[in-house]
């Protein structure tokens, strides 16, 4: 699944899965809203909405409602302890990656090449988490995966002034020396702030986190909710 990511552009022209269950998309009616989260589906693990879309229908046509509705609750439940928790490591790795980036004081550092072993670790653990979706299954993680990859490109302008580019399979690249050449300001810019780049990856990164233990606990037979309705891992 090389091209896994490949159709995230096309991705924010369609119907989505968040759209159909809040209502803000133009399909009205369950079987609407659970044929599109199947294609949403297939979309992510073939890399191209259309092609997905195509297969789909020819293989697998949507009858019942909750006949949808159980592919996509299952849908983690061939994933491997191994492969849920390669991508827990790793989505962890890259919140720790990015709260390093946030804590810094900005003001006390000299030169982007002060912060330059802190942007390669979040660039490296970034690809592993996106390594680590191409493994999977499940139709919560890999829309997350989804979200995740698709807020980095809408960061691309900034991310690209700092000599960090997109590879066609949506990993990063880092170009050391242009990093080390970035305007300071562009970095924090990038880095600090409750509604910065790196606020935004902090909150996939802890999703897809969460998602993978529950995932992990549901596929070995563990309760996944406390007592007061807090999810248990």
């Amino acid at each position: 699944m090389s091209d896994f990511f490949d159709g995230v552009n096309s991705y924010s022209d369609s119907y989505s899965f968040f759209d159909s269950y809040m209502g803000t998309g133009s399909a009205n009616g369950s079987s609407s809203m659970l044929s599109s989260s199947i294609m949403d589906l297939q979309m992510i693990k073939n890399g191209s909405y259309k092609k997905a879309l195509k297969a789909y229908y020819a293989k697998n046509p949507v009858k019942k409602s909750e006949d949808s509705k159980e592919s996509i609750k299952d849908s983690g439940k061939a994933d491997s302890a191994a492969n849920l928790s390669t991508m827990k490591s790793a989505s962890q790795k890259l919140n720790e990656s990015v709260a390093k980036l946030q804590k810094t004081d900005y003001s006390k550092v000299e030169s982007p090449e002060d912060m330059l072993e802190d942007v390669k670790s979040l660039v490296s653990s970034y690809n592993s988490t996106v390594n680590a979706a191409k493994n999977l299954n499940s139709y919560s993680i890999l829309q997350t995966t989804l979200w995740m990859t698709g807020n980095v490109s809408k960061s691309s302008g900034i991310l690209g002034k700092m000599g960090i580019s997109i590879n066609e399979d949506n990993t990063l690249s880092l170009d050391e020396d242009k990093f080390k050449n970035a305007q300071m300001s562009t970095i924090k810019s990038a880095f600090s702030g409750g509604v910065s780049f790196a606020s935004r990856l902090s909150q996939k990164a802890t999703s897809l986190s969460n998602q993978s233990a529950n995932q992990i606990a549901v596929n070995t037979g563990k309760k996944t909710y406390t007592s007061s309705g807090t999810i248990k891992y």
